[in-house]
């Protein structure tokens, strides 16, 4: 079973739709439905992953939440009161670092607490404790420019912590690292997730990510995007890079598998045969 206690709906997203109009030429205009009656709740304290086939709408999902893009149809309610834009609730962590270059690792993580005018001396103590967190505390004084690509993305989380949100929304965080070190942050991810306590909404196209970070896996269809199936993921935590070959993984794989297949196929007009580890390779 999860070692997360799992209890109240944090955020609820009922029968949204977004639908983009593409104006053309005068009189033309055509409309692409990006989501499409998707509904997903997600419990306090829970580590949720929404996985699909690329175009499937699930970064749009994650914009919404983060109050980027406004939805056409539908409504978002965290902690019960109605979403109308950006939520200092949410924290969000992107595929892209999106790291000042001229500022330090440290000062970078302090952004957030400069927008909430915390006092310097309680932002440098707190960017630190965060720095500390993911393993970067001899890291505060370089520049991006001097780490790598994991390293800044440890650096993104932290200071999406570091602003104090109830949830973590990310976005393929890990997307554009080597297999190595993509492995190496997941299992450093869960350990940061189980000393915050955060609520976290996890974007990804890869099945063994999903399955090997979450409580649950919200599957969704090719687009226009809703929630076909969700999965329970029972495995004990914590976890470790050796429940990867356990029969309950390698049974849950196959399960989510089956229900993406024919999403994949139908998609991009491949054989539904043609099985991989991420939905988009």
């Amino acid at each position: 079973m999860s070692g997360t206690p799992l209890s109240r709906d944090k955020i609820v997203a009922e029968h949204l739709g977004l639908t983009y109009v593409d104006q053309g030429t005068p009189g033309h205009a055509r409309s692409n439905a990006v989501l499409q009656d998707f509904s997903l709740s997600v419990r306090e304290g829970e580590f949720l992953s929404v996985l699909g086939p690329s175009g499937c709408g699930k970064s749009s999902f994650l914009n919404i939440l983060a109050g980027l893009v406004p939805q056409t149809k539908g409504d978002v309610r965290i902690d019960g009161q109605i979403l109308t834009g950006v939520s200092r609730k949410l924290g969000v962590v992107f595929q892209g670092y999106a790291l000042f270059p001229w500022r330090t690792v440290i000062e970078n993580i302090e952004i957030g607490l400069e927008i909430r005018d915390v006092k310097r001396a309680e932002r440098r103590a707190e960017a630190t404790r965060f720095l500390a967190l993911v393993g970067l505390q001899a890291y505060g004084n370089h520049y991006p420019h001097q780490l790598s690509g994991g390293m800044r993305q440890r650096v993104a989380i932290a200071r999406a912590l570091a602003y104090g949100p109830e949830v973590l929304l990310m976005d393929e965080p890990f997307g554009a690292l080597d297999a190595q070190t993509r492995e190496s942050l997941q299992s450093e991810l869960l350990g940061i997730w189980e000393k915050s306590a955060k609520t976290v909404v996890f974007i990804t196209h890869s099945i063994d990510e999903a399955i090997f970070l979450s409580d649950r896996v919200a599957i969704m269809t090719r687009g226009p995007g809703r929630v076909k199936e969700i999965i329970d993921i029972p495995l004990p935590r914590p976890r470790d890079d050796s429940v990867r070959n356990s029969t309950e993984f390698l049974a849950l794989r196959q399960r989510a598998w089956a229900l993406l297949k024919t999403e994949v196929a139908e998609a991009r007009d491949v054989p539904a045969q043609e099985q991989t580890r991420t939905v988009d390779a």
